[in-house]
């Protein structure tokens, strides 16, 4: 696959919401294999102070082909369907397109990221909502995630690679990922868990870069009922908070994010919206989704509704 210098925007934070992580080394004991199959000789170290884990990339003794240029993690009956972003750390001594396959019972998956920090941490962030096969992905039957940082080569023998803070991103409800729940299904209080962020990615699976911005909030937004009164979000990770699209589509709503109570779309400033962008009187449809020029329907702006 021909390497190609991605810009994207990388999250503002790394976070690790105990809900949606899959692997980190603070309780992993140093010197151990942290969990993972012995491919890259796995071992749990700590650099600068902080407890990660290190492969060794080799060439192969014998057996599958390749197979000791990854880092395998078992991820038993992790729940991809309604949480299908990836994210974890990764530092190495080079720039290169970095690989993760997802197996699973009837499917293996392969999505694509540039890594371009040599020497310093970078977030890692693959997409399994868009691209080929990802209808396959179930609530269970998930096997193993695979990394690999040089992609399915025997490049980069020899070298050392740190990896952290494996996990799902987005948002929960009742410990379901959002991403699977009807849409205008959430009504009366509602309760959100895990993390939410928006941000840019480019992955690859094709030999050409797809681009996508996302919006956990917007998501959110599109599964809230009209009629929500409250959304606690007291308990999740939030990254660069956006309300706008929730309080568009549910203008009576309270937010509680454990710092502060949001009440109504009045709640955003003139200079709040200028801010983020956004113009006072911005119309928007029921899923808060914000539109250019509305046509017939049922929209809303300034939190009132209007039929066109």
């Amino acid at each position: 696959m021909k390497k190609i210098l991605l810009l994207a925007t990388m999250f503002a934070a790394t976070v690790c919401n105990a809900q949606n992580v899959l692997w980190n080394g603070n309780d992993k004991e140093v010197g151990s294999d942290g969990g993972f199959w012995n491919r890259a000789d796995p071992t749990v170290v700590e650099d600068n102070g902080n407890k990660c884990l290190k492969v060794t990339l080799k060439g192969n003794p014998g057996g599958w082909d390749q197979e000791h240029h990854n880092a395998a993690l078992p991820i038993g009956d992790a729940n991809f369907k309604g949480l299908r972003r990836i994210s974890f750390r990764l530092k190495m001594s080079d720039k290169h397109n970095v690989m993760v396959q997802l197996e699973g019972n009837g499917y293996n998956i392969k999505r694509v990221f540039w890594y371009d920090t040599p020497g310093e941490w970078q977030t890692m962030v693959y997409e399994f909502g868009a691209g080929p096969d990802n209808e396959k992905i179930t609530e269970t039957g998930n096997n193993v995630l695979a990394i690999w940082p040089f992609e399915e080569t025997a490049d980069g023998e020899g070298k050392t690679v740190y990896i952290d803070d494996i996990q799902l991103n987005g948002p929960l409800v009742n410990e379901v990922g959002v991403r699977t729940l009807a849409d205008n299904s959430l009504t009366g209080e509602v309760k959100v868990t895990g993390n939410l962020e928006a941000g840019h990615y480019q992955n690859t699976w094709d030999g050409d870069w797809h681009s996508e911005d996302f919006s956990d909030y917007s998501l959110l937004a599109a599964k809230l009922a009209t009629d929500a009164t409250v959304l606690d979000a007291t308990e999740a990770t939030l990254v660069d908070p956006n309300w706008e699209a929730v309080l568009a589509k549910c203008p009576g709503i309270t937010i509680r994010t454990g710092t502060s109570d949001i009440t109504g779309i009045h709640a955003l400033t003139e200079d709040a919206r200028k801010a983020k962008g956004t113009e006072t009187g911005a119309w928007y449809d029921l899923q808060g989704r914000r539109i250019a020029k509305p046509v017939k329907g049922l929209y809303i702006k300034n939190g009132k509704k209007y039929v066109k």
